[in-house]
């Protein structure tokens, strides 16, 4: 997949970066790959490929998301996003099944912009909870979100398999350096 650095990706990076479904190690790699292509590599992009706190990072892209020419991106598709961002963790096995589901209730409570209010995270909880974490429960939800979330879940998950390979590009360089 071919990443270019406009806005419309930096958003996407944003959710990314916000959700910690990816950090420095993500995208340092892939930053220097990108200022090595172009004879004038993107600004932004030269200040985050210096960064490592997380925090950072997502001032660095909100900053030039937010800059001249201003951009209508930031549609309720990427909240969606951010929810697709905490199932991929989840399905990671990076976060509980119990976490995502209040993760992502949090989540649309604060943006209100998600496709599923905040109740409808918090009630699939409550269910999960009240079942003593019933496993057949777990995955008869979990096939639920997967169903109304796909498309998100699909475009993060193409944007995130690069930003892997980088990860695991990082992971090695370190180990050759040690």
């Amino acid at each position: 997949m071919k990443i270019e650095p406009n806005k419309e990706f930096a958003c996407k990076l944003s959710i990314m970066l916000d959700s910690k479904l990816i950090w420095y190690k993500h995208f340092q790699l892939f930053c220097d790959d990108i200022i090595l292509e172009y004879t004038k590599p993107p600004y932004w992009l030269i200040e985050l490929a210096t960064v490592r706190f997380q925090g950072s990072a997502i001032e660095i892209v909100n900053k030039y998301i937010n800059s001249e020419p201003f951009i209508d991106f930031y549609n309720s598709n990427l909240f969606d996003q951010y929810i697709a961002c905490l199932y991929i963790k989840y399905n990671r096995r990076e976060i509980s099944w119990a976490s995502f589901l209040l993760a992502s209730g949090q989540y649309a409570d604060n943006c209100q912009g998600v496709k599923e209010p905040c109740e409808y995270f918090f009630d699939l909880l409550n269910e999960y909870e009240d079942s003593d974490f019933n496993i057949d429960l777990e995955y008869k939800q979990k096939a639920e979100i997967q169903n109304k979330f796909s498309e998100e879940i699909k475009e993060i998950q193409a944007v995130y398999e690069v930003f892997r390979g980088y990860y695991k590009q990082f992971i090695n360089k370190e180990r050759n350096t040690s």
